[in-house]
């Protein structure tokens, strides 16, 4: 758009620029074509300015934008991986109980999952990962609803 507008002017300038420059077909002093495209080039000329401003504030929202997203992408990691946390800590009880009552275990040793250290990206307030931990417990999840409330 902002270029159709740019090309729109020039046209207008150029076409002025013809009737003033052609020998013998010059326009005389007080012609209305030459008033009016004066006109309309200013007229375009302020649309061209008002749109570069236009331009301007929709390029920094999209910015924004982008960085909520990315941030918004972190915080869903980390939950996921302290989500995970959660239910390997369960199954760590479950294992603790069966081994003891039946000597058995269902579930076996766990592997913590990656967060691909987006835990450790957010702050204000920070959001500490702790881990599997047996018994489980929802304190590490604290930190992070605050952040995702702040």
């Amino acid at each position: 758009m902002k270029k159709l507008l740019m090309l729109a002017t020039l046209a207008a300038v150029a076409a002025v620029a013809a009737l003033a420059a052609r020998p013998g077909a010059s326009a005389p002093p007080g012609d209305p074509r030459l008033a009016l495209l004066q006109k309309q080039v200013k007229i375009l000329q302020a649309q061209v300015k008002a749109q570069q401003g236009q331009v301007k504030v929709l390029q920094g929202r999209v910015r924004s934008l982008t960085t909520q997203v990315g941030v918004n992408f972190e915080g869903d990691t980390c939950l996921a991986a302290q989500t995970a946390d959660l239910f390997q800590g369960t199954w760590g009880v479950i294992d603790q109980v069966a081994q003891a009552a039946q000597q058995t275990t269902y579930f076996g040793p766990q592997t913590q999952v990656s967060d691909y250290g987006n835990c450790a990206e957010l702050s204000g307030p920070d959001v500490p990962r702790p881990g599997i931990v047996v018994p489980p417990t929802i304190a590490p999840l604290l930190p992070l609803l605050q952040w995702l409330h702040e």
